[in-house]
């Protein structure tokens, strides 16, 4: 088996005439806009991309022309050594809408470096560089979010095991993402790599001075010589719910729903096959996984407890770059995505799984069952996203004690369901964009009992994009409802988002 195996690998990584499919985890831009993670630098480097690629040099020199002794006539085909010098034609690029504003386009066109065109500077993407083969290359990119937030909490009265709280308002003026990443292939189109580091005080959970997490948030490898067997290996977002697989640059409010946040498993340690176009018929994905299930919070010696994950997605009116909230597209022709996926998660340490899950003062395991749904639609500059989760699972007690030498009881898991549905609309010829939101969550105790809280947001956004998502101003409201607060919250958080 061992011996397969290997086989496979070595199958997959030999160099080849191929063409090299479009990154596993960033699908087809035709708008030239980047997301969370830069995509690699796949294509060859006489390949222009991006909103101004018909103005792009190409990679290679110009052929020679041809000797006057013995010229070629058009009905005769040229030698093989030049038409192989001769550059290939850059693909035309795409009309931008005629509601964006005028100034886009130019503002978001690559800038070369080198006169080959083989080192560019590209809007969200960063600097690329690539080999003459174009069997290697890099790209170098960061992005921060400055964020300040204001919460309003009313007070809470006093019960007979805690203290009341005071009405108060709390303000925060933080780096809420502060990252880089580095992307490319190596040794052949089809193995592409993926880092991305993280220096928010927040992502690496600063306590006292001291961060207890690791800066690695993704690690990986693609493998995509085979368009419906791509396989991902090492650590990164694992494909669950749609909203999550977002690039966290392209989101339309200040940060993701209070329902992914919750029902959502983060990154993980795993790997899958995948393919984002079965059958070249561009309309139907998927992917099968199976990760650590511990998430990225933990670390240090685990059991055989893994997660295992399928999901599915149809787009009936073709590819389009699902992975960007906002239609700054604003094209006229309509782009759907409807997602299913299920996950089992056997033993997490969490009582839910991911960053935002807390490790139960029992110290046992969490064993989940998990399903979503979601829809994302776009059609000229409007946009709608929405989803559906559920959860049920069981703990299994730890041996932890108390002060008093007494087992901790057990808090139940958080079973229940989430949902969200957000809107939005750029208004015409302008960088102005304005949206809604509303989700939440409910516990439902069913067999296993919940210690899921009910959980309501409603709000707005306003955003103004000054280069699409690469910079952009962010300002949204949202009144918080929970079963575990006396009173409504009130948040408004602005953000000023930079990649480059």
């Amino acid at each position: 088996m061992h011996l397969t195996l290997l086989c496979g690998f070595i199958a997959l990584a030999s160099p080849g005439p191929w063409e090299p499919t479009p990154a596993a985890d960033v699908p087809p831009a035709p708008s030239g806009s980047a997301g969370e993670a830069p995509p690699a630098a796949s294509t060859p480097a006489t390949e222009a991309t991006g909103p101004a690629s018909a103005a792009a040099p190409a990679a290679t020199a110009p052929a020679a022309p041809a000797p006057a002794a013995a010229p070629v006539t058009s009905g005769t085909p040229a030698p093989a050594d030049k038409a192989a010098a001769a550059p290939a034609p850059a693909p035309a690029a795409p009309k931008p809408s005629k509601w964006a504003p005028r100034w886009e386009a130019a503002r978001l066109a690559e800038d070369p470096i080198t006169a080959d065109g083989r080192t560019k500077w590209r809007p969200g993407v960063g600097v690329e560089v690539a080999s003459a083969s174009g069997r290697f290359s890099l790209a170098f990119n960061a992005f921060m979010q400055l964020q300040a937030v204001a919460l309003h909490v009313p007070g809470q009265p006093g019960t007979d095991q805690a203290p009341g709280a005071a009405e108060h308002t709390d303000f925060s003026l933080q780096f809420r993402r502060a990252r880089v990443w580095l992307s490319g292939n190596v040794f052949t189109k089809n193995i592409k790599y993926r880092i991305t580091l993280t220096f928010s005080p927040v992502e690496l959970g600063f306590k006292d001075g001291v961060p207890h997490r690791s800066p690695i948030l993704d690690w990986f490898f693609t493998l995509d010589r085979f368009r419906d067997f791509t396989l991902v290996v090492g650590q990164y977002k694992v494909p669950y719910n749609h909203q999550r697989m977002n690039k966290i640059t392209a989101l339309q409010f200040v940060d993701r729903s209070l329902a992914n946040n919750e029902f959502t498993f983060d990154r993980d340690i795993g790997l899958d096959l995948r393919s984002k176009d079965i059958a070249g018929l561009g309309k139907l994905r998927y992917y099968l996984g199976v990760y650590l299930g511990d998430g990225i919070a933990k670390y240090g010696p685990s059991n055989f407890g893994l997660m295992y994950l399928g999901r599915f997605e149809v787009l009936p009116f073709g590819q389009y770059d699902d992975l960007e909230e906002s239609d700054l597209d604003r094209s006229m022709k309509p782009r759907m995505l409807i997602g299913a996926a299920y996950g089992f998660i056997d033993r997490d340490p969490h009582d839910n799984h991911g960053f935002g899950g807390a490790i139960p003062a029992d110290g046992g395991f969490t064993s989940t069952h998990n399903a979503t749904a979601d829809l994302s639609f776009r059609i000229a500059g409007f946009s709608l996203d929405s989803a559906f989760f559920w959860r049920n699972g069981w703990r299994i007690p730890g041996n932890a004690v108390d002060l008093m030498g007494q087992p901790i009881t057990p808090t139940a898991a958080r079973n229940g369901i989430g949902y969200f549905a957000q809107a939005g609309y750029l208004i015409p010829y302008t960088p102005l964009e304005l949206g809604v939101r509303y989700g939440g969550s409910r516990g439902i105790a069913g067999r296993y009992g919940t210690s899921l809280p009910d959980q309501t947001e409603v709000g707005g956004v306003v955003n103004v994009f000054f280069a699409r998502h690469f910079l952009k101003l962010q300002l949204d409201y949202l009144r918080l409802y929970s079963s575990a607060i006396t009173g409504p919250m009130d948040q408004v958080r602005l953000q000023l988002q930079a990649t480059f």
